[in-house]
């Protein structure tokens, strides 16, 4: 078998482009034994490679056809997979690309729906075809599960709820901290902006303000084990990355849950914020600065709650997952 991740060639630092890298790794170490293996492929690109983090997945290179279905574009799959060989993975945004073109050439194919605010991409009947025909939905939050199972009526007992992992060795509390606040300006951000015009002239001065942009992983994982408070700008989210890894380094994290990280938001950690509530945000912001300051010893919240989320998106509990949908690709 070779399990055929496909995904889009994003040069900027995405979230659910890391999930599908690493669990594309990890599956082609657990069918290496068997003679499989697992790859990523990024339709139309030669040269492709991700730079803001490390991966060693094998990648498949291919050019699709063009198709003049709709908008044009070079997504005419025929001749490209072998149906006795491969499965492909589909990310939700490209069902309505390729989905029925994978179930009419009989190449088995798992949808892989990481965001389900984005899963009514595509003409209604072709998408209610290509969900009843995958062989398994895999999706990524609880929230994702009931947005495919309302979507799709008839097809619960294909989804696959699984998890990303986070690493532990990069995002941990056990760094000293800064009177730092952070977050990610790509977010909404028009939000962000008027967050920090709210909060300019009532932030004490011995507090700063610092974007986390343009940054690989490791860059990212230093900059939140030195900040203490993280904003949360989510907007539909599957199951938003940052705000966890944020607070899996330290940070008492306010904002929004974007739907998605309701699972995890527990409010020793975390500060919820009606999305468009930026004073509300700003206000809750400026009370965790004063906590803070009343307690300058005061260490990472809530240290149960950050050991029962880091078992929860554990690599034990990801690779648990991924041999689940071996056992579902078997069948």
């Amino acid at each position: 078998m070779e399990l055929v991740f496909l995904c889009p060639a994003v040069k900027k630092a995405v979230g659910g482009v890391k999930v599908i890298y690493r669990q594309a790794a990890l599956m082609n170490e657990l069918l290496g034994p068997s003679g499989g293996r697992a790859c990523v492929l990024h339709p139309n690109t030669w040269r492709f490679k991700v730079q803001w983090f490390e991966s060693h997945v094998p990648l498949r290179r291919e050019r699709f056809k063009w198709r003049w279905v709709g908008k044009p574009s070079k997504s005419d799959i025929r001749g490209v997979f072998d149906p006795a060989r491969d499965v492909v993975v589909v990310p939700e945004l490209w069902v309505r690309k390729y989905g029925v073109q994978l179930l009419e050439a009989k190449v088995p194919y798992v949808i892989y729906v990481q965001n389900g605010y984005y899963i009514n991409k595509g003409q209604p009947d072709d998408l209610d075809r290509a969900y009843r025909g995958a062989k398994c939905i895999l999706t990524i939050s609880e929230d994702a599960t009931r947005c495919v199972a309302m979507a799709f009526p008839g097809v619960q007992e294909r989804i696959l709820r699984v998890h990303y992992s986070i690493d532990v060795g990069n995002f941990n509390p056990h760094r000293a901290k800064e009177n730092l606040i952070t977050y990610m300006p790509r977010k909404l951000a028009d939000h962000s902006a008027k967050a920090l015009f709210f909060l300019r002239s009532h932030l004490p001065a011995h507090w700063k303000i610092q974007p986390i942009d343009g940054l690989n992983e490791s860059g990212v994982a230093e900059l939140l084990s030195r900040s203490r408070i993280f904003m949360s700008f989510s907007h539909f989210e599957g199951c938003p990355l940052p705000p966890l890894e944020a607070a899996l380094s330290g940070n008492r994290v306010v904002g929004y849950t974007g739907q998605g990280a309701r699972e995890y938001w527990h409010p020793d950690v975390f500060d919820e914020i009606e999305s468009g509530n930026l004073v509300s945000l700003a206000q809750q912001v400026l009370r965790r600065v004063a906590d803070w300051d009343a307690n300058p010893g005061e260490t990472a919240p809530a240290p149960a709650t950050l050991n029962k989320l880091s078992a929860t998106y554990s690599v034990h509990q990801e690779e648990a997952d991924m041999r689940a949908l071996l056992r579902r690709l078997a069948d």
